[in-house]
C-alpha cells in the first residue's frame, strides 16, 4: 500500500469510500456526492497538506482530512485489522500538530467499536456526544403552528440575507464551549454555495426587520429526506418558540417538496436534544467525539 497527498481529482473515490464504510457500520450511506467537494473548498483547507489517501494499486482504500481541531478517517472495510486506521490517526495528530493546533478529535458512530477501541488505545477521551435525528411524515402534511405573537417568518433570500444569517448562526454557536470562530467566508463557502442549499426551502424568523432566527435546510437530490443543517435563534429571543416555529415551517416545506422525512444533527454542546423530541423527531443513530490533547 501506498499514502499520498490527496488532489481535488480525488473527491469521487473519497465519497465512494465513505460510502461504503457507512453503509458497513450503519447499514445505510449518508454521504452526499457534494459533501467532500464542499469541504474541500473550505476557507483555509489546503487539499494537498491536510487530506492524506492511503492507495492499494489502484483502489482507494484509506483517507484522513483535518481542518483545526477536527479529524476525520475512514478505512475501507476489507482492508480492517491491518494497522491502516493507527497510521491514518498518527497522521492526523502529526498534521493537527504541525497547524498549531492543542487538542484534535474525531466524530464517529457508536457502531464503530473498533474505533472506539482505537481511540481509548491512544490517549483519546470521549468529549461530546452527537445524533442524528428524524421526522417521518406518513403521508400527512406535519402540524403548521402559527409563529409567537410579533415574529414573522419568511424565506431565504440569498446575496440579500447571507451576512445576517450567518451572525445569527455564529454567535450561537459560538457559544459551545471549545468552539473556533468560523469566518463568513468559510461558512458560505460551506453552506450558501453548497449544491444542495436550498434558499426557498430555508425559513427566517424576524420580529420587524430584525432577523431572530435561521434554517439553514438541505434538498439533497438522492434520498426521500429532507435536511435541517443549521437551526439558530438569538440569545435574546429564545424560550419564545422561534425554534419550533422554524422547525415546523422546515418539515411542511419537506413535505411540500415531495419528502417523506426531515432530519438533523445535534450535539450534546447544543442543549437542543429536547426540543427536537418535543416536536416529533426521534434519535435513529448516535455518535461520540474522541479528543485528545496533543
Amino acid at each position: 500500500m501506498t499514502s499520498r497527498a490527496a488532489t481535488r481529482a480525488d473527491v469521487d473515490a473519497i465519497t465512494e469510500l465513505i460510502a461504503a464504510c457507512e453503509l458497513d457500520l450503519d447499514g445505510v450511506a449518508e454521504i452526499d456526492p457534494g459533501d467532500v467537494e464542499m469541504s474541500f473548498g473550505r476557507a483555509g483547507y489546503d487539499v494537498a497538506r491536510d487530506c492524506r489517501i492511503v492507495l492499494e494499486g489502484d483502489a482507494l482504500v484509506g483517507w484522513a482530512d483535518v481542518h483545526g481541531t477536527r479529524a476525520e478517517a475512514d478505512v475501507r472495510p476489507s482492508h480492517r485489522g491491518r494497522g491502516l486506521g493507527l497510521s491514518l490517526l498518527a497522521w492526523t495528530e502529526g498534521r493537527a500538530r504541525e497547524a498549531g493546533q492543542a487538542v484534535v478529535g474525531q466524530m464517529v458512530t457508536d457502531a464503530n467499536l473498533a474505533a472506539a477501541d482505537l481511540f481509548r488505545r491512544n490517549g483519546y477521551e470521549p468529549t461530546e456526544t452527537a445524533w442524528l435525528l428524524q421526522i417521518r411524515f406518513d403521508d400527512r402534511p406535519p402540524p403548521s403552528p402559527a409563529p409567537p405573537e410579533g415574529i414573522t417568518i419568511r424565506t431565504y433570500r440569498p446575496g440579500r440575507d447571507d451576512r445576517a444569517v450567518y451572525q445569527v448562526i455564529e454567535d450561537a454557536f459560538g457559544e459551545w464551549p471549545g468552539r473556533s470562530p468560523q469566518p463568513f467566508e468559510d461558512w458560505a463557502a460551506q453552506w450558501v454555495s453548497h449544491p444542495s442549499f436550498a434558499p426557498d426551502l430555508s425559513p427566517l424568523a424576524f420580529e420587524g426587520d430584525e432577523l431572530v432566527g435561521a434554517i439553514v435546510y438541505l434538498d439533497y437530490a438522492n434520498g426521500d429526506e429532507g435536511w435541517v443543517q443549521q437551526l439558530a435563534t438569538k440569545a435574546t429571543h429564545r424560550h419564545r418558540g422561534i425554534a419550533r416555529a422554524l422547525l415546523h415551517r422546515a418539515f411542511g416545506n419537506a413535505f411540500a417538496s415531495g419528502k417523506t422525512a426531515c432530519g438533523l444533527s445535534t450535539n450534546s454542546n447544543t442543549g437542543a436534544l429536547g426540543l427536537y423530541e418535543k416536536v416529533g423527531m426521534r434519535v435513529r443513530r448516535s455518535y461520540t467525539r474522541w479528543s485528545k490533547t496533543l
